[in-house]
């Protein structure tokens, strides 16, 4: 998994702003000062976990990610950021952040739905990111909601207000800040992370708004969107992805990652097997990889990894994982 630069630099440069030393978070993640500035580069999903760690660390603010939002903007998605200051609505740019999301990272996800007259907007941390490092990915998910306001009114030109916010994560020590934030009751330890909008609220026109450019840069993007896609020939390669992607603490079937693809089982079995492999592979290396990243840096019992993993009890658990590496998870936990 991966975030691309501008993602990186947002959180960087916003603890910078709040105390920290820029060079000794560059430090920290491994990387130089300039290349914040390079907007094709990314970084590695442990990387940009550690950013986010550092970066709470230095500034010694436990809301950072709220408080970062509150001075995004577009630009923090890159070219997607193009496009949204160009769609006729607000609803629509948000449409074009959750289609083309995975651009600039494949560890977060936007959807929406409509439920009668409401919109509903979610925003989803990859489920091993929550398994790794859940503090990290409240920061994340504070961060894209509270950003989500921000960038909602420098489109419209005005605030636009959700009827009410939710969030999945524990209730905090005040709510205060997220009622300064949202201006509206917020709920904690609920399904998901949503914020809620009257559809005609976002339907607003963006101030920005322009057909011409707006061509251009779904063009551009699209472009850019079908390259990236192309890239992975290997038909193995994206189907990995896909699992990644879909991840939910245990790997769907083959028929039902055949039918995410719009195939039949038979012929996703076929293409696979044409790229010298299986499902049963691919999925079998996918559940070592991920139990080795939940081992190596959850501070998760092993008895939860197993059911996070699908596995009726930490025995069985255990010897899945022998029969991968040839070590047991706690000779591989004492190598942290």
């Amino acid at each position: 998994m991966y975030a691309h630069m501008p993602i990186i630099r947002d959180i960087l440069f916003g603890a910078a702003n709040r105390g920290a030393r820029l060079s000794v978070l560059c430090h920290a993640i491994g990387i130089v000062p300039e290349e914040l500035n390079d907007s094709e580069k990314y970084l590695d999903f442990d990387r940009a976990i550690l950013s986010w760690q550092v970066a709470v660390k230095e500034t010694k603010d436990p809301l950072l990610g709220l408080h970062l939002g509150e001075q995004t903007n577009p630009s923090i998605l890159g070219l997607i950021g193009h496009l949204m200051q160009n769609c006729h609505t607000v609803f629509a740019s948000f449409q074009s952040v959750s289609r083309y999301s995975e651009l600039a990272t494949d560890m977060f996800f936007y959807r929406w739905r409509q439920v009668k007259a409401d919109i509903i907007l979610s925003f989803e941390p990859n489920e091993l990111w929550l398994h790794s490092s859940e503090k990290t990915a409240r920061q994340a998910t504070e961060q894209a909601m509270s950003g989500t306001m921000n960038v909602f009114k420098q489109l419209a030109g005005k605030s636009i207000l959700p009827k009410r916010v939710a969030f999945a994560f524990p209730k905090p020590t005040s709510r205060k800040e997220y009622e300064r934030i949202f201006q509206c009751n917020v709920e904690f330890n609920a399904k998901a992370n949503q914020l809620v909008f009257d559809e005609a609220a976002i339907q607003v026109t963006v101030v920005s708004y322009d057909r011409s450019l707006h061509a251009l840069f779904s063009q551009l993007i699209q472009d850019r969107f079908e390259s990236t896609r192309k890239r992975k020939t290997n038909f193995a390669d994206q189907v990995r992805a896909l699992l990644m992607k879909e991840f939910r603490t245990q790997i769907p079937s083959l028929e039902v990652v055949a039918s995410l693809m719009n195939m039949t089982p038979r012929t996703f079995q076929r293409m696979l097997s044409e790229n010298d492999t299986t499902y049963r592979k691919l999925s079998t290396q996918l559940q070592k990889d991920v139990a080795i990243h939940l081992i190596k840096n959850s501070k998760s019992k092993v008895v939860e990894i197993a059911s996070i993993m699908g596995y009726a009890d930490a025995r069985s658990f255990r010897r899945a994982f022998k029969m991968w590496t040839d070590k047991l998870p706690s000779e591989v936990k004492q190598k942290r």
